[in-house]
């Protein structure tokens, strides 16, 4: 009789796929770090956001400590091969923004989302505000592109995951593919792993332009996307030119410039 646990050896082939992605992405976990060490800065010089009339004022200290850690959780996810997992996780990170730029559009709109379960008007008061094309924030650069990941996300990643639903179904002799464990394959991981790193950073580029009004302009509240897009424009570039369907993560998850992704070959 086997005594074995196999959520044990699942996780065993969890831990073994983390030490092969520590050995292999040194400066993607360095790039991730840098952006992880932002949140405790922009928690420091944060300031009240405008409040409503007869309320007091709110932090986003809340949000931005979400954000983190959902961050975390993807990336978590990413180091152990499941991609899946990654974008479930990143959807209050994308979120998060789109909520605190409706909340400084109009600080009424945080009385409506606060109030949302208070009664049948609260709720349609709700959804008039923060559904489809509303959750717009005018304070939000690049809003509209990240409420589109956003909808994504809830469409490919947390309703029905597409791509773990196909991939093992098979009519061909000798049974279902893919890995039991779910885990990516090496081309899958590394055009997720870019799409969430530069959709991390974009986002965060976002936010800081956004806070960036009541927090004096401070510099530690800009980001310099350019720089990671030249960091791993290489290995990007590549993977859109080889899979199709990987350039179309990178491009409508990860937010990666089209352009960019288009330069001609040189050589």
């Amino acid at each position: 009789m086997n005594h074995g646990f196999d959520i044990l050896r699942y996780r065993a082939a969890l831990n073994q796929y983390r030490e092969g992605f520590l050995m292999t992405y040194r400066a993607e976990i360095e790039s991730f770090d840098a952006a992880d060490k932002l949140f405790p800065r922009w928690l420091s010089m944060a300031p009240p956001l405008p409040a409503a009339k007869g309320r007091d004022p709110i932090t986003p200290a809340p949000f931005l400590l979400l954000m983190q850690r959902q961050a975390r959780n993807a990336f978590e996810a990413l180091t152990e091969c499941q991609s899946a997992r990654a974008w479930a996780a990143l959807r209050p990170f994308v979120e998060a923004p789109l909520i605190l730029g409706k909340w400084l559009d109009d600080p009424q709109n945080a009385v409506v989302w606060l109030s949302r379960n208070s009664g049948k008007s609260a709720r349609k008061d709700y959804q008039d505000v923060y559904s489809g094309d509303a959750l717009k924030p005018q304070n939000l650069q690049g809003g509209d592109a990240i409420r589109l990941v956003l909808a994504r996300l809830g469409d490919d990643f947390l309703q029905t995951q597409a791509r773990f639903y196909t991939r093992p179904v098979t009519f061909a002799p000798g049974g279902p593919r893919g890995a039991p464990d779910g885990a990516d394959d090496p081309a899958d991981l590394r055009a997720h792993l870019y799409a969430a790193l530069h959709l991390l950073w974009f986002v965060l580029r976002s936010t800081g332009r956004m806070l960036a009004p009541a927090a004096g302009n401070r510099p530690e509240l800009k980001v310099d996307l350019e720089r990671v897009e030249r960091e791993f424009a290489a290995p990007v570039m590549a993977l859109a030119r080889e899979n199709e369907t990987h350039k179309n993560v990178l491009t409508q998850l990860g937010l990666w410039p089209h352009e960019l992704l288009q330069a001609p070959r040189h050589g």
